[in-house]
């Protein structure tokens, strides 16, 4: 093989090259988009799974607040991210994915550990003394400064890869007021790309039904307090 036969090869094979390069660059693009989605299906699913498990045991009452950062002394709305209940072994309990800031851990009034921060986009479970049984009234704050008696994310940060989970959960059409019986929830579940959790970086959605096996009603009234 003579020189210019060499270098006329290697021409050749590299305009060969740069055309597969050139077709299956898209399709790697498609096949790694679809794999995310995928990804991101699978944890929408196991996390609805985990959702029903925990609004399953709801007893009492439920309520909705609007807003994560508002939740002493608010009262309930139709619809919100953070959910309240009260569970079989009597805590209060409030599930949300707007994260929960580093807290003391009390029983009564007493601080007996610490909890560490979790971040929005994860789903986490905070738990509560009742201080008051009648009115179902709990301390959400000390001195104002936010408590509780134990705090749980519900599943480790690498099982989001790399997403950011939001939830808004509402009552069905045509739940009456304060103190009507509530069978069911729903919930609308979006994971995405970016922290900020924006509509732009939405990556996937699902709606689910968060039945209860218990008989309960809609609460407005106020239940978190300042202790």
């Amino acid at each position: 093989m003579t020189l210019v036969e060499l270098v006329v090869s290697m021409l050749l094979v590299s305009i060969i090259m740069a055309m597969v390069v050139g077709i299956l660059s898209p399709a790697a693009k498609i096949f790694l988009r679809m794999q995310r989605l995928h990804y991101a299906q699978q944890i929408l699913d196991n996390t609805a799974a985990q959702l029903r498990s925990m609004a399953g045991e709801a007893t009492e009452y439920v309520k909705i607040y609007k807003d994560a950062e508002n939740i002493v002394n608010s009262g309930g709305e139709a619809k919100g991210p953070v959910l309240e209940f009260v569970n079989p072994e009597g805590y209060t309990t409030l599930v949300s994915a707007d994260g929960s800031p580093e807290m003391d851990l009390v029983l009564e009034s007493t601080k007996i550990d610490m909890a560490e921060e979790v971040e929005k986009g994860r789903l986490v479970a905070r738990y509560y003394n009742i201080a008051n049984i009648a009115t179902n009234e709990y301390n959400y704050t000390q001195g104002g400064k936010e408590v509780a008696r134990a705090v749980a994310g519900v599943f480790t940060d690498g099982y989001y890869m790399g997403n950011y989970l939001k939830i808004e959960f509402s009552y069905p059409p045509g739940t009456g007021a304060d103190d009507s019986p509530v069978t069911y929830l729903e919930a609308k579940l979006s994971l995405y790309n970016n922290e900020d959790r924006q509509p732009e970086h939405l990556v996937a959605q699902e709606e689910v039904v968060l039945d209860f096996r218990y008989t309960v009603v809609r609460r407005d009234s106020v239940t978190a307090t300042n202790g």
